[in-house]
């Protein structure tokens, strides 16, 4: 499998913690629904959705977290490192934020002495890490500056890199995701990125069409000239197109509550059960549209903030009932003892269909 940069996500920059309450319930529910997907789909599913950005935020959203944050990254993949580093699912996730950053050599290791990576796995992956924080902080002119960098990584070789820089005059920040086979990383070949409508002066050199920029540093460099663009070379990110997960802009909340705090009428068996009502079951399509749902479902993935809710209360505020009863009833799919696992699974795809019938309007 080549190297590509899967996407990019334009997100407001914030600042602060996520409170206690919120973060330990991310940690069940959202290591829970990867659990599930590495049971159903393989360890390469999971990485390989993790480097999608809309699934990445849906992710985000459906475990309560602000619908557009630039803290949904770390909140996340914080969440899953610390989930993951208890179960033998052999899935791990290194690195984090700020001086987390350093801590990937460790983690690393720390994956070879679990078995999930061999000795010599864990210097390629290093190094994929350093080249690619080069690419997208120094060869991707972009005016963003990396502060953090999770690696994602399996014993089947596969990787995901997902990393963010910040523009503190924007007030913007950019996550960047990249899956990787086993191989190394590499400057040339790689895609292009998409860019955002404002940011007009942006040269990517990594790309293959800077192909005849990079041969003209190194000449300059060697002849001690000043180097030029050569006509023809790509100077800006207009030219490529990658998808492109812009969360700067306004919601109409109201509109969207319309759409998406949608009637449940349907699943009678599950609908009986002590304190499940209309409000719980929806939120349990949502996480169920997250783990089974197609491609499609996460075009919009500010949907799915409807689920348990936001941190600052938008588009509502947390239903920790609600998000308890979800962590409840998933848990079931993952304990072997649970008779009626394979009922509740069969449940779960169905109200996944439910949520994608009811607010996908996109054919």
């Amino acid at each position: 499998m080549q190297m590509e940069r899967r996407g990019i996500s334009a997100l407001p920059l914030h600042y602060g913690h996520p409170p206690e309450y919120l973060f330990k319930r991310a940690v069940k529910l959202s290591g829970i629904m990867a659990e599930i997907i590495v049971d159903t789909y393989g360890q390469g599913e999971l990485i390989r959705r993790l480097a999608d950005p809309f699934w990445f935020h849906s992710l985000s959203l459906v475990t309560g977290f602000d619908w557009n944050s630039s803290g949904t990254t770390v909140f996340t993949l914080s969440a899953l490192k610390e989930y993951l580093s208890t179960r033998d699912l052999g899935v791990k996730v290194c690195g984090g934020k700020a001086s987390a950053m350093a801590d990937m050599r460790a983690d690393l290791l720390s994956s070879v002495e679990t078995g999930i990576l061999k000795e010599d796995d864990k210097e390629y992956v290093y190094e994929n890490a350093r080249r690619i924080a080069k690419i997208d902080n120094s060869l991707l002119q972009d005016g963003y500056d990396l502060y953090m960098q999770f690696v994602v990584v399996s014993d089947r070789g596969r990787h995901a890199v997902i990393q963010q820089g910040m523009n503190s005059e924007d007030r913007m920040a950019r996550r960047y995701h990249w899956l990787i086979g086993n191989e190394r990383v590499d400057v040339e070949g790689r895609y292009g990125l998409s860019a955002d409508k404002t940011s007009l002066n942006v040269l990517d050199l990594s790309a293959t069409e800077s192909r005849d920029n990079r041969s003209a540093i190194v000449a300059s460099v060697r002849e001690g000239e000043v180097w030029r663009f050569r006509s023809g070379a790509q100077s800006t990110l207009d030219n490529f197109s990658l998808p492109f997960l812009d969360l700067s802009g306004r919601v109409n909340w109201k509109k969207l509550r319309d759409l998406y705090e949608y009637g449940v009428d349907d699943f009678e068996k599950i609908y009986m059960e002590k304190g499940i009502g209309k409000s719980t079951l929806r939120a349990l399509s949502y996480i169920a549209e997250v783990i089974y749902g197609p491609k499609a479902s996460f075009r919009d993935p500010v949907k799915f903030s409807f689920a348990v809710g936001g941190k600052d209360g938008i588009p509502k505020p947390v239903n920790t009932y609600d998000y308890d009863r979800a962590i409840e009833f998933f848990s079931d799919l993952i304990r072997e003892k649970d008779l009626n696992v394979r009922e509740k699974e069969t449940i779960a795809r169905s109200l996944a269909h439910l949520s994608q019938m009811k607010t996908n309007f996109y054919s």
